[in-house]
């Protein structure tokens, strides 16, 4: 009985200490998704690299996002950060 609070107790500590962690990664997918969109749409340099990042963070964010107006942001982004990948293809 004893091992199986402690399990329980250890299960509970070690889910609260990944929320934050989760929530940060959230966060630094949203940063990243909308900052390349937002330096594209200003005329500044990203590089292919930054715009596969970003356009990867937009799609993860697209599909675990719940949230409405932070969604027509992220897919807004997405949408930017396509047309720019598509100039670029067009340009090769």
């Amino acid at each position: 009985m004893l091992r199986l609070i402690l399990v329980l107790f250890l299960c509970c500590v070690a889910l609260h200490a990944l929320t934050p962690i989760s929530a940060q990664a959230a966060g630094d997918a949203l940063s990243l998704c909308l900052d390349t969109s937002t330096t594209i749409e200003a005329g500044g340099d990203v590089s292919n690299k930054e715009l596969a990042a970003a356009q990867s963070a937009c799609a993860h964010l697209q599909q675990s996002t719940q949230d409405h107006k932070t969604l027509t942001r992220v897919n807004a982004a997405a949408a930017n950060l396509t047309a720019e990948a598509q100039r670029r293809q067009g340009k090769h």
